[in-house]
């Protein structure tokens, strides 16, 4: 069963553009380190600026690793983190396909 995990963030008030770049730049770590392919979508209408990462994966184990990949680049400085105040607000999603 193909997962979809979505990732959508937020940006603080004046920092569409800082959110933009952070976030592709987060997106070209994690295709280079993991061999990901992560589209990138911005909101029409709704929150302002609002940005969302999708990725698919074969089945939940195989996002599960890819998570525990992802954590331990982020702690060893591998995936960039965004500068405090840049984002207002992070959510994770799974979603099946059917």
């Amino acid at each position: 069963m193909t997962v979809v995990f979505t990732r959508t963030v937020t940006p603080n008030s004046g920092h569409l553009g800082d959110a933009l770049k952070f976030t592709k730049r987060r997106i070209k770590a994690l295709e280079k380190a993991y061999g990901l392919k992560i589209a990138l979508n911005a909101r029409f209408g709704g929150p302002a600026g609002q940005l969302i990462m999708v990725s698919y994966h074969d089945n939940m184990g195989d996002l599960e690793k890819v998570r525990r990949k992802v954590m331990k680049g982020v702690v060893n400085g591998k995936i960039p983190q965004p500068k405090p105040g840049i984002i207002k607000k992070v959510e994770d999603a799974i979603w099946t396909r059917v």
